[in-house]
Formats: C-alpha cells, structure tokens, sequence
C-alpha cells in the first residue's frame, strides 16, 4: 500500500513539473528563442569607414525607454494602460484615454522632438520591428524607421518622434517581414527625419541587422 501511494504522489510530483515546465516555456518562449534559434545576420554595412566607428568603443545594448528625456518619459507612464481583462478594467482604460486627451503636457510628448544625449555618436544595439519608408531598384529595403511595437506608423498613430529612429541602408537587405522583430547594431546620433509615415529625433548609422525574438519594446504595455 505504501509502495503505491509513493508511485501515485511520485506520479503527480512529475505532473505537477510538466505542468510547471510547458508555463514556463510558454511564458518565457521568446527568451527561449532568442537564446536557442539560429540567428543569421541579414545585413552587413559594406561601409568600412563606419565597422571602424562601431568598433572604436564598447557596444551599449539600448532600451527604448532610454531614449525618451526623463520628464517625458514620466509624463506616458501616466497614462499607460493596463491589460484589460474585466468590465471595470476596460471602464479604467478608457477614463485614462480621456484624461490623456485632455492634458496638454501628454499631447506635447506624443509629439516631442527632444531627446537625450547620452548616447549621441555611441555604438549600440538596439532590437524594434522595421517600417519600410522606400527601397532600392534591387527591391532591398533603403530607407526605414525602427519602431519599439508592431504597427507603429502603419495600423496605429505612430510613437513619439524620441521613439522612432531612422535609418538607411546600403544594398543587399532583402530578407524582411513586418511582423518580425529584428537586433539592429549601429552608431546613434541626433538628428530629425520627416515622412508622411512619421517624424524621427533618433538616426541610426547600421551596421548590422538580424532576427530579435522577445518583445523589443520595454516600455508600453502591450
């Protein structure tokens, strides 16, 4: 009898894992993925002059929220939303949206140009999803905006202009999809780009570009 209710605990001991384990994957599948998938490079910089610049110190790995002036920065938080899941969620949802609507200081951010110079002429790494601007006569991707959600610019208002960066490319990067996060590394600097798409404060010298699988933006919630 003993020996049977050790096999049936054992039993619901490993069940009990399992169960905790597939959580666990699902919850943290894009971390799983970003440290076993393969992850080619799609795009190099035939630009030896920037690899030299790139190269001349140590790579700073860059949050989004980084590049947003700490007022600012202070000023979205407010009125992040919440994933809503019951009525009363959704009803604090939408008087949040109301009063951002309202409050001339969060309207200002949304539009702001300002930006941060900590890391104006630094290599980074930085990881966001690619919005074509226009291409090359080889069908390649020559101009883009780096954008830290899906849908940026396209299917919703685009982020502030000190949450999208552009950037323009040499020939060859052809390997692309919307839906698709991609690490871009490069040099950083300040400068403004208009497009009917967007306006961006951020400019990002490329030099490489490859598949990202987490979510690269640390700052909404989504």
């Amino acid at each position: 009898m003993k020996a049977a209710i050790k096999a049936i605990l054992l039993l619901i001991a490993c069940i009990a894992l399992g169960i905790g384990i597939g959580f666990a994957i699902f919850n943290n599948k894009g971390v799983l993925l970003q440290w076993f998938m393969f992850k080619p490079t799609l795009y190099e910089t035939q630009n030896d002059a920037l690899v030299k610049r790139f190269e001349s110190s140590s790579m700073i790995q860059l949050e989004w929220s980084q590049l947003l002036p700490q007022e600012e920065k202070s000023i979205l938080k407010k009125y992040q939303q919440n994933q809503a899941g019951t009525p009363k969620e959704f009803a604090d949802n939408l008087l949040l949206s109301l009063q951002a609507s309202t409050d001339e200081d969060y309207s200002s951010a949304m539009i702001s140009t300002n930006s941060v110079d900590t890391f104006d002429n630094k290599p980074v790494s930085i990881a966001g999803f690619i919005v074509p601007i226009d291409y090359a006569e080889d069908k390649s991707l020559s101009n883009i905006f780096i954008v830290p959600y899906f849908g940026a610019c396209l299917h919703f208002p685009p982020p502030p202009p000190n949450q999208i960066i552009f950037a323009q490319l040499g020939a060859g990067f052809t390997d692309f999809e919307l839906t698709q996060a991609y690490r871009l590394r490069g040099v950083l600097r300040r400068g403004l780009f208009e497009d009917p798409l967007g306006t961006s404060a951020y400019i990002l010298d490329v030099v490489s570009i490859e598949p990202y699988y987490e979510n690269p933006d640390d700052f909404r919630q989504h």
